[in-house]
């Protein structure tokens, strides 16, 4: 069967398209029912963080009624350039946000920047979900997506496990890569993984009996905490830095702990893989309702989730304040940003495997 009428007939199921790609959407939505091709069920507690959106029907003003448009803003405008990608795809939604692109193998997204140098759960979320700790956020549907990369014979694993052992994400390896014009109107390509670097913009801390002899804290980003006995440096520490620092005070542990703050804080890029977990769905309670827990938010994660539909192939912390990845500032373009997402499934499978990291066990719901 070709394969846009597969995902065509996976959406069909649920009723969420009619036969004229693009047709306008409904303002007022609920979660979404997973459609038969989704991965198999379980049944879970609704995730509370889920999209939400009403439907605006008017208002009075000025003792008069006038209409109030409804729906969303819309999307900024495509460049020409990246408007040529979408040229060989099909859309699969109203939205027109998720394209098949049968010819190239690969599943197109219409995304724009969220947020360009925040602490990072995800990489691309749904929109109005997660935009303060994601770098793209894209207006459309979770399961969409799921069903488009099932359409390119793509094969789901599953999402991070946490009980009884921590199992990392793992399933198909997908190559994500972002397309954007930058300020001087060219265009753009790169790796998912160039936008997003390591957290460096934490507190780092050391063992230290005293404050360290002759130096007046705070200093620079140097602090002192008296109850725990430990040195702290936040951010990233530059090699000038380092070098003054070492130079106030010879006392042996201060020296090891600036050198330590040095090699610790360097800017390391993101080098773990992505994979299709495919996600799961669950049950409302009380109802006999099933929702694609991917919907609420968790579309192509860099932190660890048990409704990710894409993950990182690593232990990825989601705790507040201790996210193991941030969005990497100088790299991603602007905010709202016209980005256009590629997702390219490959050959290779990372296998099903327990966590060696079990000390770094991420949170599995937020």
């Amino acid at each position: 069967m070709n394969k846009l009428l597969l995902v065509s007939s996976a959406l069909w199921q649920i009723g969420v398209i009619s036969a004229t790609f693009g047709q306008t959407p409904s303002v007022t939505t609920t979660p979404s029912v997973a459609p038969s091709v989704a991965p198999s069920q379980k049944t879970a507690p609704a995730q509370s963080d889920g999209p939400q959106q009403t439907a605006v029907s008017g208002a009075a003003q000025e003792g008069s009624l006038r209409p109030v448009p409804e729906g969303p803003p819309p999307l900024a405008p495509l460049p020409e350039a990246l408007a040529a990608i979408l040229k060989s795809a099909v859309p699969l939604n109203p939205e027109k946000t998720v394209l098949l692109d049968t010819a190239n193998k690969r599943v197109l997204l219409h995304t724009q920047v969220a947020c360009e140098d925040c602490p990072l759960e995800m990489f691309c979320c749904i929109e109005q979900t997660k935009e303060h700790e994601s770098v793209l956020w894209m207006r459309g549907r979770a399961f969409v997506v799921h069903s488009a990369l099932l359409a390119l014979n793509a094969k789901p694993g599953e999402p991070a496990l946490f009980t009884p052992v921590l199992t990392q994400p793992w399933g198909q390896k997908i190559d994500v890569f972002v397309n954007w014009v930058d300020k001087d109107g060219k265009l753009q390509r790169a790796t998912a993984q160039s936008w997003v670097r390591h957290t460096v913009s934490r507190y780092y801390s050391a063992p230290l009996a005293k404050p360290p002899e002759g130096i007046k804290i705070p200093y620079l980003e140097l602090r002192y905490d008296p109850y725990n006995k430990e040195v702290l440096w936040y951010g990233e520490m530059t090699a000038e830095q380092r070098d003054e620092l070492l130079g106030l005070c010879p006392e042996k542990n201060y020296q090891a702990a600036i050198q330590k703050f040095f090699k610790e804080s360097q800017t390391r890029p993101m080098k773990a893989e992505f994979v299709f977990a495919g996600s799961y769905h669950y049950v409302l309670d009380g109802t006999d309702e099933k929702v694609y827990a991917a919907e609420g938010g968790y579309l192509l994660c860099v932190a660890n989730f048990a409704g990710s539909l894409i993950d990182v192939t690593e232990v990825s912390s989601a705790s507040d304040g201790g996210q193991s990845y941030e969005a990497w500032p100088g790299k991603v373009p602007p905010q709202d940003t016209p980005v256009i997402v590629e997702l390219v499934p490959t050959s290779e499978i990372y296998p099903k495997q327990p966590s060696a990291a079990a000390d770094k066990t991420p949170s599995e719901k937020k």
